[in-house]
């Protein structure tokens, strides 16, 4: 068990979608449950590069021909290969989010700031921010995940829809009071309560 947790990608998939039996535990002592894996050589060359939305749920046992899941883009290079946009041109959408280049994870999880979502269903908007131990990386995670604490407005919109984008930066260090003021100003200037989201 030590020397299979030595592994990064043993590791990313463990804390990605292993299932540990209630004991939340990272202990590479603690027994799990692990999936077994093997590469298929027939897609080697779309390693990194195939994402998929497959919707997540309690069942950790899916049979293949019981899954539907739809190919939502193929990259051009491996996920560890494609460079972070500047913060003001990241637009990913739900799907990508999920399965965020390696270093647009890293990007994100260090920015904290006001961030936008637009749901492409119908154009509302819903403005937040991102302050915690993950920044926006965490939020944004949350909201694709349906996670507790976000707005019963978008818990009961389909997050696939979701569209996200920065509208300030802010420094890692900025303080929640300042982040959260910045926040209730894009609000206010974008009546993202009267006419969006926020209510």
């Amino acid at each position: 068990m030590r020397e299979i947790w030595q592994e990064p990608e043993i590791r990313f998939l463990h804390e990605t979608y292993g299932l540990d039996y209630g004991q939340g535990s990272s202990n590479p002592d603690t027994p799990y449950a692990w999936f077994d894996l093997r590469e298929h050589h027939g897609l080697a060359a779309l390693k990194g590069r195939l994402v998929i939305e497959a919707r997540m749920t309690p069942n950790y046992v899916r049979l293949a021909e019981n899954l539907e899941a739809p190919v939502i883009c193929i990259h051009e290079q491996g996920v560890s290969d494609i460079p972070t946009p500047n913060w003001n041109e990241m637009m990913p959408s739900a799907a990508i989010v999920r399965a965020l280049p390696t270093n647009w994870a890293a990007a994100l999880r260090e920015w904290r700031g006001i961030y936008l979502i637009v749901d492409e269903s119908d154009g509302a908007r819903y403005i937040g921010s991102a302050y915690g131990e993950s920044n926006l990386l965490g939020r944004w995670q949350n909201h694709v995940a349906r996670a507790r604490g976000i707005t019963r407005e978008l818990r009961a919109r389909d997050p696939i829809n979701f569209r996200f984008s920065i509208l300030q930066l802010l420094a890692p260090d900025a303080g929640k009071n300042d982040v959260i003021s910045l926040e209730h100003s894009w609000m206010n200037r974008l009546h993202t309560r009267e006419f969006g989201l926020n209510a």
